[in-house]
């Protein structure tokens, strides 16, 4: 977990707890249980997440220093991007085709974004940022162990039920999801082994790290796991070098060796990479839904589509009403009629260029505030913010639910840690 999160637990047992503490300390637990729910459960983690916001909205409205900490949020500099990006969201609704239910739906999928001020506030001090690492971290182990269990056991419980090698190994999302959140773990792990000062603990988190990377690349068949993983590795490893040019040559050049033996060695990732190529290349309505094919197509149609009004785009929840307009056949409209998969083109096809230039602000807010981190610790976040746009270009991360609470919640909780201008 990020080195500076870790601080020391201070006894307290005869001090009376408030009602004012214990509103606080019941919104902090609630947003702990859902760093730990989100990676396996969507139902815990919904209900985590409502108890956090009653808690908090009770100490909003009766205390004051509730109110202090979250417009003290509001200053951190991903938390007006944010804020933005949702009100233009909400702004667009004015002019949707889509339906009053639609509409609510999509609010709701977004509302993480008007939280991230929230969970900014909540995550002030280090003890509960350290404790929502730990969740989160024992979430990932949990997902890790099961997925190498499931080469050799059958669990009833899991998403895939394929022993051996060279198969998919789900646990409890999708592949997508769960490449695209062991690619970022495997970063964490080395992350932490390198901030650790204990040699055997560095070398158990060098070990975690290995094993989560060989799951992401021999054990899953999520492609968007396949890009994030080397992608991240390569930001992580050029930001927390630094400007070392020999440093980072060698570290470079290890990182892409290491993806290059293991494109050779795994046949699920080479079949995988050889069909999405084939898809590609053979892509057309009058043939069969595939799904890099599919993507071709919502690309064609989203860019088309927004070019008819791109600076406002076609309102909120639109998406879904003109695809169905556009794709006729019914297998093909199953398929590319829910969402365009690329969050880029999502917003540009529903909120226009404004849409997509603030969603620009949200993700540069992060880079730039990743700056004015140490070497280190700008190197973890870099590397999240890798996964952030390759996830994005890939699927509709902010619309679909782990992915949603995925990037919101992590955004959160890096940029919580944020060093002020003023260490910078």
């Amino acid at each position: 977990m990020p080195w500076r999160d870790i601080s020391k637990n201070v006894h307290l047992a005869h001090i009376p707890m408030s009602t004012e503490q214990f509103v606080q300390n019941g919104a902090k637990a609630s947003l702990v249980v859902v760093f730990f729910a989100f990676p396996t459960s969507v139902a815990l983690a919904n209900m985590a997440l409502l108890s956090t916001l009653l808690f908090w909205l009770l100490g909003f409205c009766v205390w004051s220093s509730t109110r202090r900490l979250t417009w003290q949020a509001m200053s951190n500099p991903v938390a007006s991007a944010a804020v933005a990006l949702f009100a233009w969201i909400a702004i667009a609704t004015m002019w949707s085709p889509a339906d009053g239910s639609t509409v609510l739906g999509a609010l709701q999928k977004y509302m993480k974004l008007l939280m991230i001020p929230v969970f900014i506030g909540l995550l002030q001090d280090p003890a509960t940022r350290g404790r929502c690492w730990k969740a989160f971290a024992a979430a990932m182990l949990l997902t890790l162990v099961v997925t190498w269990l499931n080469v050799w056991f059958d669990f009833e419980w899991t998403r895939t039920h394929n022993q051996g090698f060279g198969k998919d190994h789900t646990v409890f999302k999708d592949r997508i999801a769960q490449g695209m959140l062991m690619s970022f773990f495997t970063v964490l792990a080395a992350y932490y082994a390198r901030r650790t000062p204990i040699r055997t603990v560095s070398l158990l988190a060098w070990t975690v790290a290995a094993l989560a990377a060989s799951s992401v690349l021999f054990l899953s068949a999520g492609r968007t796991g396949y890009l994030s993983l080397p992608i991240a590795l390569l930001a992580f490893v050029m930001f927390s070098v630094g400007l070392q040019a020999r440093k980072l040559a060698l570290a470079t050049t290890a990182v892409i060796a290491v993806i290059a033996i293991a494109f050779t060695m795994s046949t699920v990732l080479k079949s995988r990479t050889a069909l999405a190529w084939e898809e590609i290349t053979t892509s057309s309505l009058t043939g069969p839904v595939t799904s890099a094919g599919s993507r071709v197509e919502m690309i064609r149609f989203s860019i088309d589509s927004a070019l008819d009004n791109p600076v406002l785009g076609h309102g909120t929840g639109s998406y879904a009403v003109l695809a169905k307009q556009h794709f006729t056949d019914a297998e093909w409209c199953s398929v590319v009629c829910v969402h365009p998969h690329n969050q880029f083109l999502f917003f540009l096809f529903e909120h226009g260029l404004i849409g997509l230039l603030l969603f620009f602000w949200f993700i540069v807010a992060i880079g730039r505030q990743a700056l004015r981190e140490d070497a280190s610790r700008r190197g973890l976040v870099m590397a999240f913010l890798a996964i952030l746009v390759v996830s994005n270009m890939t699927h509709s991360s902010f619309w679909l639910s782990t992915e949603n609470h995925f990037f919101s919640l992590m955004t959160a909780l890096l940029m919580a840690a944020a060093r002020p201008k003023a260490q910078a």
